[in-house]
C-alpha cells in the first residue's frame, strides 16, 4: 500500500500513470533495467543501439552488455548532440536510441524534442537519462522510457525512478507488476522520495532561479583566470551545475585541496596523478585539460559558500602549480 501510494504521488508530480512508474535502488539501476528491458525483449533480433557521445557510463555500460553494436553520435563543443549525426545513425536498423535530457557533467541541455521527433519517425524507442534533471528542469516531453534519481529533488540516496510510456515494448527484469525493478525495493525510501517531490513542487522554480544566479557568479568569477576554462553551454544549461577545466594540475589533487578548505566538489574527469586523462564527455567535446572540477550547487546553497569557492579554487590551483611534485609534466 505504501509503495502504491508513492507510485501514485510520483506519477501525479511527473504527469504520468501510476502503473508506469517503477522504483529502483538507484538511478543507474533504473537505467540498466531500462536498457535490459528494451533490448532483452528483442530476442535474437539485431540489437543495435545509438547513443550520444556524452551519455553517462550508467547508460554506456549496460549498452555494452546488451547491445550487439553501439554507435556514438558526435556532439559539439558545448556537449550538445549533433542532430544530423543522430539522424544518420538511426537511419540504419536500430533497436534503441539513448539521449540524455541534459549532460550531468557540464550541464548542457540536449535538443531532446528534436531528437525525439527523429527517433519516432524512424520507429526507434528513445531512452532518456534524466538524472540531475528532474527537480531542476521541467519534465522532458520526448521519451519512451525515462530514468531519474530521487536525490536530485531532495529525496534519499538509493532511490531511482523508471517511467515508461503505456505503449512502449519494455520488459521489466523482475517484479514489474509490483512497481519496482533491480531487486527488492526500499519502501521507506520510496515514500520519502515521493514526499520530497511533492514538497518541492511549490518552490522549485524560485530555487532554481536563485541557483542559476549563483552559477552565473561562478562562471563570471573564473572566466578571466588564466588556465581555467568553463565547459558547457553558458545559457542553455541546467541551473545548478558548472564544470571547470584547469591546466597544469591533476583532478584528484585539486579536489583534495578544496576539501581541505571545506569545499566539496567532484573531479569531472577520470584523471589520476598517473594518467591525467580527461573524461569521455570532455574528450567528446574536444576539450583537453589536466583536471576538471564539477561543481553542483545543492538546494539552499548560499552566496557565502559561492564566495568561498571563488577565493579557494584559484588559490588551490596556484599552490598545486607551484608545489613540488604536483606539476603536470
Amino acid at each position: 500500500m505504501i509503495l502504491d501510494a508513492a507510485r501514485a504521488s510520483v506519477a501525479t508530480s511527473l504527469g504520468v500513470r501510476p502503473q508506469d512508474v517503477y522504483f529502483a535502488s538507484s538511478g543507474p539501476t533504473a537505467l540498466s533495467a531500462a536498457v535490459q528491458g528494451l533490448l532483452g525483449m528483442r530476442g535474437a533480433a539485431p540489437r543495435r543501439a545509438v547513443a550520444s557521445a556524452v551519455e553517462s557510463m550508467a547508460v554506456l555500460s549496460p549498452l555494452e552488455q546488451w547491445a550487439d553494436e553501439v554507435e556514438l553520435a558526435r556532439v559539439d563543443g558545448f556537449g550538445r548532440l549533433d542532430l544530423a549525426a543522430f539522424e544518420e545513425a538511426i537511419a540504419r536498423p536500430t533497436a534503441l536510441a539513448c539521449v540524455q535530457a541534459a549532460n550531468a557533467e557540464v550541464g548542457t541541455r540536449q535538443p531532446l524534442a528534436e531528437a525525439g521527433v527523429l527517433a519516432r519517425a524512424a520507429g526507434v524507442p528513445l531512452l532518456v537519462h534524466a538524472i540531475q534533471v528532474i527537480g531542476h528542469d521541467p519534465m522532458p516531453g520526448e521519451w519512451d522510457v525515462l530514468a531519474a534519481s530521487a536525490r536530485d529533488w531532495g529525496g534519499p540516496a538509493g532511490v531511482g525512478i523508471l517511467v515508461k510510456r503505456p505503449d512502449v515494448r519494455w520488459t521489466p527484469d523482475q517484479s514489474g507488476d509490483r512497481g519496482w525493478v533491480g531487486g527488492f525495493p526500499d519502501i521507506p525510501g520510496a515514500a520519502a522520495a515521493a514526499a520530497a517531490l511533492e514538497y518541492l513542487e511549490g518552490s522549485v522554480a524560485d530555487e532554481n532561479r536563485r541557483l542559476r544566479e549563483l552559477v552565473d557568479r561562478i562562471r563570471t568569477g573564473f572566466a578571466e583566470i588564466p588556465g581555467i576554462r568553463i565547459a558547457g553551454d553558458p545559457v542553455d544549461r541546467l541551473p545548478h551545475i558548472v564544470t571547470l577545466t584547469c591546466e597544469a594540475v591533476t583532478g584528484e589533487a585539486l579536489v583534495g585541496e578544496l576539501a581541505r578548505a571545506g569545499i566539496s566538489v567532484a573531479s569531472g574527469s577520470a584523471c589520476t596523478s598517473d594518467t591525467r586523462m580527461a573524461s569521455h564527455v570532455l574528450e567528446a567535446m574536444g576539450l583537453a585539460a589536466d583536471a576538471s572540477v564539477r561543481i553542483s550547487l545543492p538546494y539552499g546553497c548560499t552566496l557565502d559558500t559561492v564566495q568561498a569557492l571563488l577565493v579557494a579554487l584559484p588559490a588551490a590551483v596556484t599552490r598545486l602549480r607551484s608545489g613540488p611534485g604536483t606539476e603536470a609534466g
